[in-house]
């Protein structure tokens, strides 16, 4: 979908594809816009591909005027991509199980987790699943509105410090 109309200033899309932008994302997306809120949102974020690599522009909300509010700026003449998030309690397992490889044992890890990740799971199975997982890897930290990474602002995202045991005897035998 090509972003026809924005404010970036104001992180406003009004026109995807020449139409308003909350119809062509409904109709693109094959949602029903009385579904369009945040949870909507969180579950079908759109992605901009940046040398290969996807980073989602997350939507906000939907206003009066059809037009979509984002939580990053969105230019004109951007193409987005619609897709549908991933598990990602399996995904940060995954991440964390790298971390230890590296690190050994978790001593710490400040955690900074995009919101939209936390409304997406909010009231589903998959909450106790990750607060499990972050208690596990001992994370302590808040949520954002997404991270900025080098000169991009990027949404849905987990970030982190991790600080691990000396790798050796130590990291092994849980000794710290």
């Amino acid at each position: 979908m090509v972003i026809t109309e924005a404010d970036a200033d104001s992180r406003l899309v009004t026109e995807i594809n020449a139409e308003p932008a909350a119809a062509e994302y409904c109709r693109l997306l094959g949602l029903d816009p009385d579904q369009l809120d945040p949870h909507t949102f969180a579950a079908h974020p759109l992605v901009l591909q940046v040398g290969g690599v996807p980073y989602a522009r997350s939507i906000q909300r939907v206003n009066d005027d059809l037009s979509l509010s984002f939580f990053c700026s969105v230019d004109e003449g951007v193409v987005l991509s619609g897709t549908e998030a991933q598990d990602l309690v399996a995904s940060l397992a995954h991440t964390f199980s790298q971390v230890r490889d590296k690190l050994g044992r978790l001593q710490l890890v400040l955690g900074c987790d995009c919101i939209l990740r936390r409304i997406m799971i909010s009231n589903t199975a998959a909450q106790s699943r990750l607060s499990a997982l972050l208690v596990q890897n001992r994370v302590v930290g808040f949520n954002t509105y997404g991270e900025q990474f080098n000169a991009m602002h990027v949404n849905q995202t987990f970030t982190g410090i991790a600080i691990g045991y000396a790798a050796g005897p130590s990291a092994t035998h849980g000794a710290g």
